[in-house]
């Protein structure tokens, strides 16, 4: 039933996941015959040294190699001679549309993408995760519902959205994924210029960190504002703002940045005076305006 092309994590996680589920998984090829008979290993299937044989054997076909292999994936899809009305090809790209299958639709296929808002840092956690997972999908095709109930015969969660939002859709799982480790990283980078050790200052951060997811998913953003800003702390800030000034100067900016959008999310909670907001906005401001990074890019314009 389920062919996957790729053997990554994300290919053998969800092989692994609908076979737990008693969904029949085809096989897998893959550019490394090794990765594509590990992975069948795993979910008591076939690996296919010829992509053809595993479309002919398939009936979803699932893209799951890196996001810049994809059209070429497609490419090599359209020479294959098969009854492509009854094939599903779905891509678990993030970052484009099911669009980008569109020469496989002209012959008929339905064409879906498919991204869990999901890390597959591991594949054993991560299959633990994906039932707890939303999964977005969005497509085309006369076996569009078909995939989704199929789908759902595994208990996933399924969001449906439209295809021109999947860009911005994957912009917001970025940056609470990958840039939230960003953030944190930054505050360890910072206790390090002070003598931690980057394990000790994991263990010094993580109920702070933790605390504070907990209360976003529990209160909202909002409410679950707190610290100098939220407080109208304004004396707190330029204090902080003279210990970053040994720093280097993309940290002071960084601050200043986060903090001008933490404004106005402070405002939202509608405890401080427009008062109190604007002058904090003003010592943001003031420091990013003179900050020797963004003379030097004003010299050379």
């Amino acid at each position: 039933m389920f062919g996957f092309i790729g053997a990554g994590k994300v290919g053998t996680t969800l092989g692994i996941y609908l076979n737990n589920c008693n969904l029949p998984i085809t096989g897998y090829t893959s550019k490394s015959y090794s990765s594509a008979k590990k992975s069948a290993e795993l979910t008591d299937s076939t690996a296919y040294e010829v992509i053809e044989t595993l479309v002919d054997s398939s009936k979803y076909i699932m893209i799951t190699t890196p996001d810049d292999n994809i059209k070429d994936i497609v490419s090599k899809l359209l020479l294959i001679d098969t009854n492509w009305n009854d094939k599903t090809i779905c891509h678990t790209s993030g970052t484009y549309a099911s669009t980008i299958l569109e020469p496989l639709h002209k012959l008929g296929s339905t064409t879906v993408s498919l991204h869990p808002m999901l890390s597959f840092a591991d594949i054993d956690n991560a299959v633990k995760m994906l039932p707890h997972t939303p999964l977005t999908l969005e497509g085309q095709g006369i076996h569009l519902q078909d995939f989704i109930d199929t789908l759902k015969l595994s208990n996933l969660n399924i969001t449906t959205i439209k295809p021109e939002q999947k860009t911005l859709y994957h912009t917001a799982a970025c940056t609470v994924s990958n840039y939230l480790v960003t953030l944190i990283n930054t505050g360890i980078e910072l206790l390090k210029t002070i003598g931690f050790e980057q394990e000790t200052a994991l263990e010094l951060i993580h109920p702070l960190v933790k605390g504070t997811v907990d209360n976003i998913f529990t209160k909202g953003p909002t409410e679950a504002l707190t610290g100098p800003i939220a407080r109208g702390d304004v004396n707190t800030i330029k204090t902080h703002l003279r210990a970053l000034t040994n720093q280097d100067n993309r940290l002071k900016e960084f601050y200043c940045l986060l903090g001008n959008e933490t404004v106005d999310l402070a405002k939202k909670q509608k405890k401080l005076n427009e008062y109190t907001l604007n002058n904090i906005k003003e010592v943001l401001h003031y420091e990013i305006n003179n900050n020797p990074n963004n003379k030097e890019k004003e010299v050379k314009k």
